[in-house]
């Protein structure tokens, strides 16, 4: 290979890798869902932190670029496929995420306050940490409980009505006021569970836990995963359509 062609592919490698990293996280992950396990793996928020370009949130997860791109590359290029609720009806997409996800943390959050609180009663005397990651998961369900009642109640039977062409005239003035408040407590969630992974060394369960703990840490982590796609699917998808609406 001539020097010129090397020079050529390497400049098209770099203009393909900062083609990626200009790209906001939250907009990759609405055509191929697929990047939010490449983003999980490297600690990339893609949720709450959807809106950063990627290059800023890898550096803010201190992840390296290239590796970044390189997973990106290998789970996307060949067969991406954009998400499928990019396509569903704004009705649609609000009947799923209430079905799906709000019905998942009323199942799974009182059962995750009902372990974390077992754990502290047999084993916070000898072990304290347990005592503050009981309180952080209590923390973290009852931030959320009031969250989706304000979303049922509220935020998407407005959007619902903004989808059917109807004029929304809420107390809570232009629609933009509760998606902003709904962003902001998704942020709050995100703090808590960063807290936790912090605390628990990723959800890792200690040689000595019992089966209540390793249960307890098992169930945070699949929590985690599904409010991670409940938050995606409102924040990159639902509203920023439901404010297109609104204009």
């Amino acid at each position: 290979m001539s020097s010129a062609n090397a020079s050529s592919e390497l400049f098209a490698h770099e203009e393909s890798s900062q083609s990626w990293l200009d790209r906001k996280v939250g907009e990759l992950v609405v055509e191929d869902f697929r990047r939010a396990h490449v983003f999980s793996q490297f600690g990339i928020d893609f949720c709450c932190g959807g809106g950063k370009l990627l290059s800023v949130a890898c550096e803010r997860a201190g992840a390296d670029t290239g590796a970044v791109v390189a997973a990106l590359n290998s789970a996307s290029l060949a067969n991406g496929k954009e998400d499928e609720s990019n396509h569903l009806p704004l009705a649609e997409l609000i009947d799923f995420i209430e079905s799906t996800h709000h019905q998942y943390i009323r199942a799974k959050g009182p059962l995750l306050i009902e372990y974390s609180e077992k754990m502290v009663r047999a084993h916070g005397k000898e072990h304290d940490e347990i005592i503050p990651f009981a309180g952080l998961v209590r923390a973290l369900v009852e931030d959320l409980m009031p969250h989706l009642m304000k979303e049922e109640k509220i935020l998407f039977p407005a959007i619902r009505s903004l989808s059917q062409g109807e004029q929304v005239n809420g107390c809570f003035g232009h629609i933009s006021n509760p998606i902003n408040a709904m962003q902001h407590e998704h942020e709050e969630a995100g703090a808590i569970l960063e807290q936790l992974h912090q605390l628990t060394n990723d959800f890792t369960p200690p040689p000595h836990a019992c089966t209540t703990w390793r249960v307890c840490y098992a169930t945070l982590a699949e929590f985690e995963a599904d409010l991670h796609r409940h938050i995606h699917l409102e924040s990159n998808i639902l509203f920023p359509k439901a404010l297109v609406l609104a204009q």
